[in-house]
This record gives C-alpha cells, sequence and structure tokens, in this order.
C-alpha cells in the first residue's frame, strides 16, 4: 500500500516509517528534514497536503504540535495544526478515495476526568468522557470528533489511536509509568501499523504498555500502590529494587488496552519487564 505518514521526522514518526517501510510504499511529509521525509511542508498548507494525499492509498497523520509548546506558541497556532491540518488530511483522503486514515490521539485527552475523584485510581478505558485540561487536549479532541465525522459523512476508515506517552524519561519515570501510563515508541509505531492493516471501518483505541493491574486493585493502587505490585508483578518489583528504585506508594490511573488487544491484536512487547530486563 501506498501511504502518507505526517510528522515523519519526529520520534513517533520515524518509528512507524522505519516498521511500515517493511511491507508499504511510504512517503513523509514533516516540517523539518528527516529520514524517511522526502515531502518538507506543513499540514496546514491545504494545496501541499492535497497534492501529496493524491499519490498514496492511505493516510498515517502523526503530525501535531505537542503539550510542550503551549508555553511557546498561541493557541491559535494549535488550531492551525492540530484541527485545521487534520481536516485538510481527512478531506483529501475523502476526495483521492484513500482506503484508511490513521490519527495518532493521545490519552492526555482524558484530562480532568483521570484525576480521582475518590479514595481511588481511575481506569481509563474508552469509555471515560475526555475532560481537557488546555489547548493541546482541547485541539486532539476536536480532530478525533472531526475523524469521526467525515467517517460518518463519507464511510472513510479511520482509526484513531490514544496513545500514553513514550517520550524520554529517566529510567526511574520509565520504568513506574509502563506499569500503568507508559509506552514503548516500538510498539506505539506497531499499534499504527497494525491499525493501517486491520479491516475495521472504524476504531478508537487506548494505546499504551500491558499493565498488571485489575480493576478491583484500584482502590489500593490509591492507598497501597507499593503491596499491589509485588502482588501483581514480583518480578518487577524484584528488578526495581537491584536497581534501587522505589515503588511508588500511590498510582492514580490504569490505562486500560482491552479492546485493542481484541480489536487490532495490539499486544505490546516492550513492558515494565521486558524493560527492565535491558530487551
Amino acid at each position: 500500500m501506498r501511504v502518507l505518514v505526517t510528522g515523519s521526522s519526529g520520534q513517533l514518526g520515524v518509528e512507524v516509517c522505519r516498521q511500515l517501510s517493511e511491507a508499504h510504499t511510504v512517503t513523509g511529509l514533516d516540517v523539518a528534514p528527516g529520514p524517511f521525509t522526502q515531502v518538507i511542508g506543513p499540514v496546514e498548507d491545504r494545496t501541499l497536503v492535497f497534492e501529496q494525499v493524491s499519490r498514496v492509498e492511505a493516510v498515517v497523520h502523526v503530525a501535531s504540535l505537542h503539550a510542550p509548546h503551549r508555553d511557546r506558541l498561541p493557541k491559535s497556532r494549535f488550531v492551525d495544526v492540530n484541527v485545521q491540518g487534520a481536516l485538510h488530511l481527512l478531506e483529501a483522503a475523502v476526495a483521492h478515495g484513500c482506503r484508511r486514515f490513521i490519527y495518532t490521539s493521545t490519552t492526555s485527552i482524558y484530562g480532568q476526568a483521570m484525576e480521582p475523584s475518590s479514595p481511588s485510581a481511575v481506569w481509563v478505558t474508552e469509555e471515560l468522557t475526555p475532560e481537557p485540561r488546555d489547548i493541546y487536549d482541547v485541539t486532539k479532541l476536536a480532530a478525533e470528533q472531526l475523524c469521526r465525522l467525515i467517517h460518518h459523512e463519507h464511510q472513510l476508515p479511520v482509526v484513531i489511536l490514544r496513545t500514553s506517552r513514550f517520550y524520554p524519561q529517566s529510567s526511574e519515570e520509565l520504568a513506574i509509568h509502563r506499569l500503568h501510563r507508559g509506552l514503548d515508541v516500538r510498539d506505539c509505531a506497531w499499534a499504527h501499523r497494525l491499525a493501517l492493516e486491520s479491516p475495521v471501518p472504524f476504531g478508537l483505541y487506548n494505546i499504551s504498555a500491558r499493565s498488571p493491574f485489575q480493576r478491583e486493585d484500584l482502590e489500593e493502587l490509591w492507598s497501597d500502590a507499593a503491596r499491589v505490585i509485588r502482588r501483581r508483578a514480583p518480578e518487577v518489583a524484584e528488578l526495581l529494587a537491584r536497581r534501587s528504585i522505589p515503588l511508588p506508594s500511590r498510582l492514580d490511573r490504569v490505562y486500560v488496552i482491552s479492546r485493542a488487544e481484541a480489536e487490532l491484536g495490539f499486544h505490546p512487547r516492550f513492558n515494565a519487564l521486558e524493560f527492565l530486563r535491558g530487551e
């Protein structure tokens, strides 16, 4: 399949292009040069977008302004890039008869809904109603809604991936986050490939590392997370101790990926245990 990947020079975009290139013909579009970027330009450029989409059969839309840009750019830029850019790509995909449209969203859009209102961690499934906290969350949710609208109006096959955090952090943060709210960029890119090759006409999925926790653990995760980790993931607890990484006393949320596992066949390979083993 001929695929346009936007944001192809970023951390995720590079890995998406690398994995898709194993089976597909990939064109990378980004505002900055990169190893998989053939076209330099912004997604806000409607003419450029329509020209590039006319040459492909599918779009994987990774490009976005992210949370770290909030303090440096006006809100209008987030709307231009994250909302208007997404709309250009969606309309171009419809106009040129694309077979698939994959949108990279974020678990950040759940926002305030992930803040516990009772002494219990939050079980974050796709049914949790988003409560955006900032312009990044607002624009990412708006782009999701555009994806849903265009699918319903034109039957464009669309998959939305709400990805958890995968950017560089300390080893301590990475190890703990992959227990409940983190993700390896390789697994994130693999989810994009699964979504591209899936036959589902429309899908919305949380994408994160596999958590060992169960729903019945939520109250205890809030009151004594260390005890739950020792019970549910004893090998992880042992490896953390060897690295002198203290177990957290409290966890506030758990990202649930059961829908992506069942419908996309997404089974993350680089979870907390694999990270601590150096895999």
